[in-house]
């Protein structure tokens, strides 16, 4: 009988085990892809070389500013990609920006002297030559910039990335 009554009782801690288990791995899942998502959220820095912004205006003078990247901040706390060439510029005083928060993410309202406004259909527009940041949809928009062409950006301000000899071009655009 005591045979019988421990052979009972494997199967019962065999199968607590194995809820155990499945716990654990769907806990380990979870944080896997919650850090995946986490790398996903800001834009990406090099540290070295020079990257161009060009703020376009519809009517008037391009405005291009060098960057030398290794002088944007980084750490955790700091601002990355595009949002960190953008504070650094306002910081030294170049250019002006402001910015709205949003659940998405951060988007411009205002750079220099282009302003989004609802009333007139214009939003500030971005493009990128930045392979991993340019639009991926079917029918994504270009401009034409000296000759080379740059595709609007499939990524927010908050998520577009800063590259040594990159160049990111900020436009208004029309609905």
């Amino acid at each position: 009988t005591l045979i019988v009554s421990m052979q009972q009782i494997k199967p019962k801690e065999y199968t607590q085990m194995k809820k155990y288990a499945k716990i654990i791995t769907l806990l380990l899942l979870a944080c896997l892809l919650s850090l995946t998502l986490c790398a996903c959220i800001y834009g990406d820095n090099d540290t070295s070389g020079n990257m161009t912004l060009v703020i376009l205006p519809i009517d008037g003078e391009a405005e291009e500013f060098s960057v030398d990247l290794s002088k944007l901040p980084s750490g955790n706390d700091a601002q990355s990609g595009l949002m960190a060439v953008l504070e650094y510029l306002q910081n030294n005083g170049k250019l002006t920006y402001t910015a709205q928060s949003s659940q998405f993410g951060s988007y411009l309202t205002q750079v220099g002297d282009l302003v989004a406004d609802d009333a007139k259909h214009t939003f500030i527009a971005l493009y990128t030559d930045v392979e991993s940041d340019i639009d991926v949809s079917a029918d994504p928009f270009t401009i034409t910039y000296k000759d080379k062409t740059y595709t609007t950006s499939g990524k927010g301000v908050s998520s577009m990335s800063a590259k040594e000899n990159c160049t990111i071009i900020i436009t208004l655009g029309t609905w």
